[in-house]
């Protein structure tokens, strides 16, 4: 059964951006905001350019999660995401749409998941962490904006150590997105475990599944994997027939990247059951909680597919979620001997030879 959670996760150098407009204004943090405006490069679509500056997260009143929210039209559709900026700056940064936000000031303090939105309605749309790079989607599908103006939230989840001369600088993303309306929407499933992780255990295994009930086919587009330091695996699979397919694996410890599989013409089908594995080490005395900051422990398989339009409402954003400790079920007996293996010739083994990614923790 699909159960609603809410869930918060943890390129290489500096990109060029074109010419933009800066106006200053100042926020309640007390630091100077600069909203980008760039141009239009056709009628079919623009860039929105959303930033944070990095100073929040240093001095004597710093904050460890900092939100700003910024407009997001109706009708429009989300076709890339590309964060911009040193890789060293942040842990992660996600983006959620809302219908009202949390805090009506520029920047606020957003570490609890509850204040990102005004209510319960929040959607994940993306999330990025150190060193990572964005996401094109494929032409055939895009990220719909909704029937309304939105708001779209970008969260960073920000670093203390970072240097002075970095911390007068900012961390970016910015969003492609298109006016005309692709052949497919593209949606977004997320499985998340909590409970804990125990004390003096060299390979602990905690499963979430559920099951596709939707009546519609659907293409894999991309996934992504994130635990925090003490994930040692990680792994997705759909159980079809009793038959466990590989959607991917590997180490959760380099950064949360969503592996483009479009070409592997992978599908959900209805009936089909998606799995998900994550792998721990803890040598410490002490139980780990799952939580939001990166001293607790999380376990989330991210999974982006494409729906047609008139069946969003149903499947653009699924969420399902189990126990660590109650999630002892009879199908993960037969699940792969290498799902706890993140070595191979894997999505992961490709991006990080591409990417130059090493290890976040």
């Amino acid at each position: 059964m699909w159960a609603v959670v809410l869930t918060a996760v943890c390129v290489s150098s500096a990109l060029a951006l074109p010419p933009y407009r800066i106006d200053k204004t100042e926020g309640r943090l007390g630091v100077d905001l600069s909203p980008v405006e760039l141009p239009v490069e056709n009628n079919d679509f623009y860039y929105q350019h959303m930033r944070l500056p990095l100073s929040i997260f240093k001095g004597q009143n710093k904050v460890e999660y900092g939100c700003s929210a910024f407009p997001l039209k109706a009708n429009e559709y989300i076709v890339e995401y590309l964060p911009l900026g040193e890789r060293d700056d942040t842990y992660h940064i996600t983006i959620s749409v809302c219908d009202a936000v949390y805090d009506e000031s520029p920047i606020w303090e957003c570490m609890n998941p509850l204040h990102v939105c005004k209510g319960k309605n929040r959607e994940v749309m993306f999330a990025w962490t150190n060193g990572a790079p964005g996401w094109i989607l494929p032409e055939y599908a895009g990220v719909f904006t909704g029937n309304t103006s939105k708001y779209i939230v970008l969260q960073v989840h920000g670093r203390d150590d970072i240097s002075d001369e970095r911390a007068a600088d900012f961390a970016h993303l910015r969003l492609k997105i298109q006016r005309t309306r692709p052949q497919l929407d593209a949606a977004i499933g997320i499985y998340a475990v909590g409970g804990h992780v125990p004390a003096n255990v060299e390979n602990f295994t905690a499963d979430v599944a559920c099951e596709w009930n939707m009546t519609t086919p659907a293409p894999i587009m991309a996934y992504g994997l994130h635990t925090h330091s003490r994930g040692i695996a990680q792994s997705g699979y759909i159980i079809r027939n009793g038959e466990w397919i590989e959607i991917g694996r590997g180490d959760p410890l380099y950064p949360l990247v969503l592996f483009d599989i479009t070409d592997r013409d992978l599908w959900l089908q209805p009936g089909d059951i998606i799995a998900s594995r994550c792998t721990y080490r803890n040598t410490g005395s002490a139980d780990i909680p799952m939580g939001f900051t990166h001293l607790k422990e999380m376990c989330n398989f991210f999974l982006h597919y494409g729906v047609p339009h008139e069946n969003l409402a149903e499947t653009r954003y699924l969420s399902c979620s189990a126990s660590a400790q109650e999630s002892a079920w009879d199908k993960f007996d037969n699940i792969p001997a290498d799902a706890s293996n993140p070595n191979g010739d894997t999505d992961q083994a490709k991006y990080v030879k591409q990417y130059h990614l090493t290890h976040n923790y």
